[in-house]
């Protein structure tokens, strides 16, 4: 049985707009208390530090988000939601990225470290 992977982008928290505040007409600005626990815990932080080994391998959040579901062997498919042709255009672009052992280990480290990061 394969895993369908719903809202990867943790509503756009892991694309990184929301690291420094709100954004005007994004969707966790626009409904209160959506998806809050990205906003509320130790997700920003890991978010931040996802961002980081993104900018470091020169991917997006979004590519590097994606393209880690893509490498996953249990998951069959991923759910975008993408709000604009540009944000649909990453997304789907981000399935052409594969990941190297090195960016793998990298998120495997944060996600060592921050376990379950929108619990605390």
């Amino acid at each position: 049985v394969g895993l369908l992977a719903y809202s990867p982008l943790a509503g756009g928290a892991l694309t990184g707009k929301y690291n420094e505040g709100e954004v005007e007409g994004a969707r966790l600005s626009l409904f209160k208390g959506y998806m809050s626990r990205f906003r509320t815990s130790l997700a920003l932080d890991a978010i931040k530090e996802y961002c980081d080994v993104a900018d470091k391998h020169g991917l997006t959040p979004t590519e590097l988000a994606l393209a880690w579901c893509k490498s996953r062997w249990f998951v069959a498919s991923t759910i975008i939601g993408a709000t604009s042709m540009e944000q649909l255009r990453e997304n789907i672009d981000a399935f052409a990225v594969d990941l190297s052992e090195e960016i793998v280990a990298e998120v495997d480290d944060l996600n060592k470290k921050y376990r379950d990061p929108s619990m605390f």
